[in-house]
């Protein structure tokens, strides 16, 4: 039988050229990561925020990222009045309690002024929690970091690992 007869014609190459059925098989392999890749994005941009511990507005830019530890982490950023916004939802980092899981962190930051009557330094804070009317409680950054890097090393007080505990905030997706 001649090569041409084969369905496997080498065209103008020297290597077989693809059957319908390998391009067909090709095509529907890439519609499925396709598919794959628009139900994430729906899920990552419909159904993870609502999950979040305050609310984030349909508008929130959203940032996938892969950190080089070795987890995931998407950050919804989004500006209300003078502070912008940040909920950061993360699978469990290298140095997490083993049973922590997937959580949240909220970051809120209100800009400094330099000088003037109103004057005032920059703002950061971390939401810790809820009071019994429902209001956020939150902590300046700096006690926040001051409280993770004695975690890190082992020596955070009570106070400390409640206060991370309470500002990771347990995903249920």
């Amino acid at each position: 039988m001649h090569s041409s007869n084969t369905g496997r014609g080498t065209g103008c190459g020297t290597n077989p050229q693809s059957t319908f059925d390998e391009i067909k098989e090709q095509i529907v392999s890439e519609e499925i990561e396709r598919e794959k890749e628009e139900i994430e994005t729906d899920y990552v941009k419909n159904e993870l925020p609502k999950d979040s511990p305050i609310k984030i507005p349909q508008g929130a830019k959203i940032t996938d990222q892969q950190k080089a530890a070795g987890y995931r982490q998407i950050k919804y950023q989004w500006k209300r009045g003078e502070y912008k916004y940040t909920s950061r939802w993360h699978q469990r980092t290298p140095n997490a309690p083993v049973n922590q899981g997937s959580t949240w962190v909220v970051e809120r930051k209100k800009d400094g002024m330099g000088y003037g009557p109103n004057a005032r330094p920059r703002k950061i804070e971390i939401l810790v929690g809820k009071n019994k009317s429902g209001k956020n409680i939150w902590v300046d950054a700096k006690t926040w970091d001051k409280a993770i890097k004695a975690n890190k090393k082992g020596i955070a007080t009570n106070a400390q690992k409640e206060m991370l505990k309470n500002g990771h905030w347990k995903s249920k997706k």
